[in-house]
């Protein structure tokens, strides 16, 4: 078994995984997910690493300007929780929803799950609604 980090530097990878993707960096998912990272969101299939990096890569296309906001992080074991706010103008289909050209705010909870400093899963529930308006 490995060395756990700790909840502090846990939580830090987690705030530099965001900072980092609203940057634009998308390398940053080889040097801070496993090889084996499993997205997952509700009623879906996991996504690899490899689909997670489309995923990401799709939602910013969509989103002229994402960036997140951090409002709470909680840190337990191998685990970190963070509540956040994602806020950008929609100017491209995502989920297919067809882009409204209008600045939306997505709320969210991500549950990360590491493996020594490694992410290797995380779980997403996202409120949508704002794109339905």
């Amino acid at each position: 078994m490995g060395t756990r980090l700790s909840t502090d530097y846990a939580k830090g990878i987690v705030r530099r995984r965001f900072a980092e993707l609203d940057a634009g960096n998308f390398g940053v998912l080889d040097e801070l997910f496993s090889p084996n990272y499993k997205l997952n969101f509700p009623g879906r299939e996991a996504f690899s690493l490899e689909e997670t990096k489309q995923f990401y890569q799709r939602m910013y296309a969509a989103f002229a300007d994402l960036r997140h906001e951090i409002h709470d992080q909680i840190a337990e074991g191998d685990k970190v929780v963070t509540r956040w706010t994602a806020t950008g103008r929609h100017t491209g289909e995502f989920l297919g929803i067809e882009p409204s050209d209008r600045t939306v705010s997505l709320e969210g909870i991500n549950i990360y799950t590491f493996e020594g400093d490694k992410l290797v899963e995380s779980h997403v529930v996202w409120d949508l609604r704002q794109l339905e308006k």
